[in-house]
């Protein structure tokens, strides 16, 4: 049996969050012959995709063969090739949820780092579907789109 592979990434602040869960059940229910895996970043937030999908998924989406592949940015350390230049770390604003770790500072490639990881790692995903958010800048969501469609993986956007 096959299973499918579908990369989610998208907004971290969703104007119908509902909209991810509606299209992972119509890919569920009409689309896979099989068993779905949902990989994303696990993008914190109530109202982001990440959030979205994992919810529905813990919520209804196992009784239908989804399960979930989250791959947090590791926003507390560097790679080996970030800049050792001062100023490369950020400072979290105070209340910042969109950098989750335990230092005070994040490193600013750990999403894209994280967005190369979740198009590389085997098995490939067959499809990727994306949630931009009009009106909001999506930088995340944005480069995991360039990331799969430069991997040959077919994109698929979707708007509330």
């Amino acid at each position: 049996m096959k299973v499918t592979v579908i990369l989610l990434a998208g907004a971290r602040e969703l104007t119908e969050p509902g909209i991810v869960a509606g299209t992972i059940a119509d890919i569920a229910l009409n689309i896979a012959e099989g068993p779905v895996v949902i990989r994303h970043g696990a993008c914190p937030g109530e109202r982001s995709a990440d959030q979205a999908a994992s919810d529905w998924i813990k919520d209804c989406g196992e009784w239908l063969g989804v399960t979930e592949d989250a791959m947090p940015a590791d926003w507390d350390h560097c790679a080996p090739n970030c800049p050792t230049t001062p100023g490369h770390r950020r400072r979290k604003k105070p209340g910042d949820t969109a950098h989750p770790g335990l230092l005070e500072t994040y490193c600013p490639g750990a999403g894209p780092r994280r967005n190369a990881g979740m198009t590389a790692k085997l098995p490939r995903p067959d499809w990727m579907i994306a949630f931009p958010e009009p009106g909001q800048p999506n930088y995340g969501t944005r480069n995991c789109i360039r990331l799969a469609e430069a991997a040959g993986v077919p994109v698929r956007r979707f708007a509330a």
